[in-house]
């Protein structure tokens, strides 16, 4: 089951496929957890930060999960 890593959040994904959950996922952060900011970054690149008081960085997509992955499997 896909369940959201944001403190405070019980939004868990209900869907009939592994993949169907992670875009369920992927659909609520942009929904409920992402900002919209006035930036000029790359067509294919997004921005990331790892902690709240830390730099944005910008980044693929690709690399965007990775570092996602990585901070979760601690």
């Amino acid at each position: 089951m896909v369940r959201c890593s944001h403190p405070d959040c019980a939004w868990r994904a209900i869907a009939p496929s592994e993949a169907a959950a992670w875009k369920q996922y992927a659909e609520h952060l942009v929904e409920e957890h992402a900002s919209v900011v006035d930036a000029e970054i790359p067509e294919g690149m997004v921005q990331v930060k790892h902690e709240e008081d830390s730099e944005w960085i910008t980044v693929t997509f690709d690399e965007a999960m990775s570092i996602h992955e990585a901070l979760h499997d601690e």
